[in-house]
């Protein structure tokens, strides 16, 4: 057992926790960290609105000689509406807190749970934007090979998608199928020796490729697996720290902003006397929407 002195025991640290949790959630995100993010360190509130402006396109034109340039218009250009509806919340008691606090291997066994949900709720909330994507290739019930890939990868051309930022995001089974293409052997071993070594399958067909657990799969005859491939601007994550609770609540709270990965999360604490312990609590608060849907397209497997 740890030594725990009045030092350690006297102040709880919800940005130690917070600290942590977001070092968690980077590791346990997929699609959050692929996708375009709004983030802004003003706080939100549940159900806030956000209007998002989108530029659309612009067409280069040709400066003639002697005259005034010419005011590009871009064409496409939208106001995006994404409402913060989504406030997830991760809330536990700890009896032992001062243990906890002191002991770095048991503040992870509350930590890296309480994170993994988090990032396991927002992936899932991110990747449900497949429904809104518009296109789509491959064929349920029938695995993705490199010949979907490929069908992917035009789809992206022909709808003028970015040459850069691409990822594709495939289901476990999925993965093992790529792996497993013998139009991609000599491929992986050879330019992605990771994808034999550790199975991890990188670059293919210009898409950074990822693995994710929760994939959405409808149930069906055949059951329809929805791998995406997506250019980062097709899905949007808009995220924003809370508000502070009323100074006089009792509450010691920590409110962080990851610069590297956009993420927000907020750590609430307060003794609870009902349960002899203090109340421990990790939100987050966010909204999704398809940015631009024809810059993505649905994985059918």
């Amino acid at each position: 057992m740890a030594n725990i002195t009045s030092t350690v025991a006297t102040p709880f640290l919800p940005t130690i926790w917070a600290q942590r949790a977001l070092s968690v959630l980077r590791t346990n995100i997929v699609l959050a960290k692929l996708c375009a993010r709004d983030v802004d360190y003003a706080p939100g509130w549940v159900g806030e609105q956000l209007n998002i402006p989108y530029p659309g396109t612009f067409v280069a034109s040709d400066k003639v000689a002697n005259t005034l340039v010419g005011i590009s218009t871009p064409t496409g250009g939208t106001t995006v509406n994404v409402t913060l509806n989504k406030h997830k919340t991760v809330d536990m008691i700890i009896e032992d807190y001062a243990n906890a606090q002191a002991n770095e291997n048991l503040m992870d066994r509350y930590v890296v749970p309480a994170a993994i949900a988090l990032a396991q709720q927002l992936e899932t909330d991110l990747l449900s934007n497949y429904a809104n994507l518009t296109n789509t290739v491959g064929t349920s019930g029938t695995n993705v090979t490199a010949a979907t890939v490929q069908a992917a990868l035009e789809n992206l051309d022909i709808n003028l998608a970015p040459m850069s930022d691409r990822a594709l995001i495939v289901s476990p089974k999925d993965k093992i199928s790529l792996l497993q293409d013998s139009t991609l052997q000599t491929y992986f071993a050879f330019s992605e020796q990771n994808a034999i070594r550790e199975g991890a399958i990188g670059n293919l067909f210009g898409f950074d490729t990822y693995m994710s657990q929760l994939i959405p799969v409808v149930t069906g005859t055949p059951n329809s697996t929805k791998c995406l491939a997506i250019h980062k601007e097709s899905i949007l994550l808009a995220m924003r720290p809370f508000r502070e609770p009323p100074a006089d609540s009792g509450v010691k709270v920590s409110s962080l902003v990851d610069p590297v990965s956009g993420l927000a999360i907020r750590v609430l604490y307060q003794y609870d006397i009902n349960n002899r312990g203090i109340h421990l609590a990790f939100d987050m608060l966010y909204g999704t929407v398809a940015l631009r849907p024809t810059v993505g397209c649905v994985v059918l497997s």
